[in-house]
């Protein structure tokens, strides 16, 4: 039996009928108990169990197979089919091998192969999930309230890394918890709001963002999943395969065409959509294909989630591109608040545009940013846990990305064969944002 967490605790339990004994050992100690806790054991583990009793021939005499339990959840069917080894001494005219169908009547043994992961990276996922379990877990496209138990245990160590949310920093936390609502109620002031933001991202020392100040048109949206939304809604449309899963998720049935912008020979005045930086290409790659669009007259919108955690220095020129769209929901702990704004070079008159116009876009979540932009630099989340992140790298052997929480390891890779989505590809890395959180907490 192969378990892919660390063993904590193995808990197992018989029923014995008449005058029969049941002695149980691991890795060739005696368990007194019915209980083996995990300092007891290795990475590979026998647990032998010994049947007997005083009349070979009796059949008052038996014992059946209960429990058995590893870190709380149930393992006994995975026992059924295991070999039985029958004592021919006491029974000779008994096969050699049995299975023991969680029944014990012949003399004899069985032993059972435990193998516990020696990976430190399951062991770090199955620590945080069990020690810091979350009853409630957002997001989840189950439900989102839980119990803990051995299910939701491992299922949330499995998916430890898959995926990426912001870490929850405490001072930001506590800035946004401080706001009062009466103070959020107001409509963006313009233009001056506008240019405290691009004066905010101008003041990056890593990010040499230049351009925003001559898009024509500037709208606040609910996420940058809003700006996706009305820019793929399209016929045709060039994107990375791999982009934000929602992407596909939002085309669903619809009749737009997708092309892949790495695979397929663009074409004159096509509509283009990258994330920058993006985990799953170079900054160079983007760079080389976004010059090609350029050259071939293309409308280009770039989605910068990623751009606040990018990975060294970014140099762009937002010359040529049609669409911006700036989040800090993947650096700042404000997913469930979701501010976020699109640079165009004319309006739409799309949903965007209409709400902007008329003044019906949500209030609350844009003044919590501009109240945070005033307190933390764009750069703040980047510089607090840059160093970190390094000494996480080195420690469970990671390479870095070109996003700040994204890292690759050569045993990691897209598993086509247990999909999320079809359009998810997050398992391509180890998000270390979790390992990030739990620093010095435990043994990493």
């Amino acid at each position: 039996m192969n378990f892919d967490f660390p063993i904590e605790k193995i808990e197992f339990e018989f029923d014995i009928i008449g005058d029969c004994k049941i002695d149980v050992t691991i890795n060739g100690r005696i368990v007194p108990g019915n209980i083996i806790y995990g300092h007891l054991l290795e990475a590979h583990n026998i647990l032998k169990i010994v049947f007997s009793k005083k009349d070979p021939a009796g059949t008052e005499s038996f014992a059946t197979f209960k429990k058995l339990k590893v870190n709380g959840g149930d393992f006994l069917s995975a026992v059924k089919t295991l070999e039985y080894s029958v004592d021919n001494t006491k029974h000779k005219d008994a096969p050699d091998k049995i299975e023991n169908n969680l029944y014990f009547g012949y003399i004899g043994s069985m032993e059972i192969i435990l193998e516990q992961t020696n990976d430190d990276l399951k062991k770090a996922a199955w620590t945080i999930a069990d020690q810091d379990f979350q009853t409630v877990k957002w997001p989840l496209c189950e439900g989102m309230h839980r119990t803990k138990d051995f299910d939701t245990v491992y299922r949330d160590a499995k998916f430890m890394f898959t995926g990426c949310t912001s870490p929850f920093t405490q001072e930001i936390s506590d800035t946004i918890d401080a706001i009062k609502i009466k103070d959020l109620r107001a409509p963006l002031l313009l233009p001056n709001d506008r240019s405290t933001i691009e004066e905010w991202i101008g003041n990056s020392k890593r990010l040499n963002v230049t351009g925003l100040k001559s898009f024509d048109n500037f709208v606040p949206s609910n996420g940058v999943t809003d700006c996706l939304r009305n820019f793929i809604m399209q016929e045709n449309i060039f994107m990375p395969k791999k982009m934000y899963y929602l992407n596909g998720e939002m085309l669903g049935e619809k009749h737009s065409k997708i092309k892949d912008v790495f695979t397929e020979t663009l074409t004159k005045d096509s509509r283009i959509m990258f994330e920058y930086p993006s985990p799953w290409y170079t900054n160079q790659e983007l760079d080389s294909k976004i010059a090609e669009a350029k050259s071939l007259g293309c409308y280009i919108a770039l989605d910068l989630t990623w751009l606040p955690i990018a990975n060294g220095h970014v140099n762009l020129d937002l010359t040529g591109i049609s669409e911006v769209y700036v989040s800090m929901n993947k650096a700042w702990p404000i997913q469930d608040i979701r501010p976020a704004f699109r640079w165009s070079r004319h309006k739409d008159k799309d949903d965007l545009d209409l709400q902007m116009e008329y003044g019906l876009y949500t209030k609350i979540n844009l003044q919590i940013f501009l109240k945070l932009l005033r307190k933390f630099p764009i750069d703040y989340v980047y510089n607090k846990y840059q160093k970190d992140a390094k000494e996480i790298c080195k420690q469970f052997n990671l390479d870095e990305t070109s996003v700040l929480w994204f890292t690759k390891r050569n045993d990691v890779s897209h598993n086509p064969d247990s999909l999320i989505s079809e359009h998810y590809f997050l398992d391509d890395f180890v998000c270390i944002v979790h390992l990030l959180q739990h620093k010095g907490k435990y043994f990493w």
